[in-house]
């Protein structure tokens, strides 16, 4: 199976100089109940409005509820591109505003355990996704397990969602600390959630950044923030986005301020998901 690994890499590379890759993002917290999920497709969605194709790709492992805020029932699951060797193409589902996205499935767990066939089979379905779309954005689960953490590693950024209460910074401070340790060049934003007030969403940002800069000699990017806005509640409850739902409420015009942010800050993407991924897998 070390062949099969070593060809798709080849091809990769091979394929490096002809084929627009896509940035590969993460959106990550150091624990739940902090809206994780709803930043996570509120803005794949900002970002397909604004004219770039978009794939959002359910891992919160055992949790997945991507749908449910879209207000969609997925016929597939991520899972299906290992379990059954579906195609990605057969799997994908379309969302609104143009955006794409797969389900998730607590099949992921194990999928670390998998035969090697089945991993590069995998892979190699993930890589024609990053040749198709502008962006790639994983919902990872609160926390990180050992295959979420893989994911989050591989790709070219992370967003860290965080709120202003205490036990939020802690956990998202934990987050950081373990990044840098395993990949210190790894570009992490933050994006602080649920805050009063802007003023209030750029001071908790400031303590973290401050805190990872003294200790870690980290530096962390700010991606804005999203105030207590009721028709966040609202739409949730509603099962639609919000930036959909309610696009002139504070909430969406601050997704949509983060959106273009990321855009603006938007760099060249490698193959260095593809290559790094590959590699976690064949040290599992």
């Amino acid at each position: 199976m070390h062949d099969q690994a070593e060809q798709l890499r080849l091809r990769v590379q091979e394929t490096l100089l002809q084929v627009k890759k896509a940035k590969v993002v993460s959106v990550l917290s150091g624990k739940g109940g902090v809206g994780k999920t709803n930043i996570a497709v509120n803005l794949s969605l900002a970002l397909a409005g604004l004219g770039k194709k978009v794939v959002l790709l359910d891992l919160d492992i055992g949790m997945g509820n991507v749908h449910l805020l879209l207000g969609l029932t997925p016929r597939h699951t991520i899972a299906d591109l290992f379990e059954h060797h579906f195609s990605v193409r057969e799997i994908i589902e379309k969302g609104p505003n143009n955006l794409d996205y797969l389900g998730g499935d607590n099949g992921l767990l194990s999928l670390f355990e998998l035969d090697r066939n089945s991993q590069v089979h995998f892979v190699g379905e993930l890589e024609k996704l990053s040749s198709a779309y502008d962006y790639i954005v994983f919902d990872i689960g609160a926390g990180l397990s050992e295959a979420s953490l893989k994911f989050v590693l591989a790709g070219h950024e992370a967003i860290l969602v965080a709120t202003p209460e205490i036990t939020s910074l802690t956990d998202a401070y934990s987050m950081i600390k373990l990044l840098h340790a395993e990949r210190p060049e790894l570009t992490v934003w933050t994006m602080i959630n649920q805050c009063e007030n802007e003023r209030e969403g750029r001071a908790v940002h400031d303590r973290l950044n401050e805190v990872s800069s003294r200790f870690l000699g980290k530096k962390l990017a700010s991606l804005g923030q999203v105030s207590f806005d009721p028709a966040v509640r609202r739409a949730v409850m509603e099962q639609l986005p919000f930036v959909l739902e309610s696009p002139r409420c504070k909430a969406a015009g601050q997704i949509q301020k983060a959106a273009q942010c990321l855009l603006g800050k938007r760099g060249a993407a490698d193959i260095s998901f593809i290559s790094k991924l590959l590699s976690f897998l064949s040290k599992s």
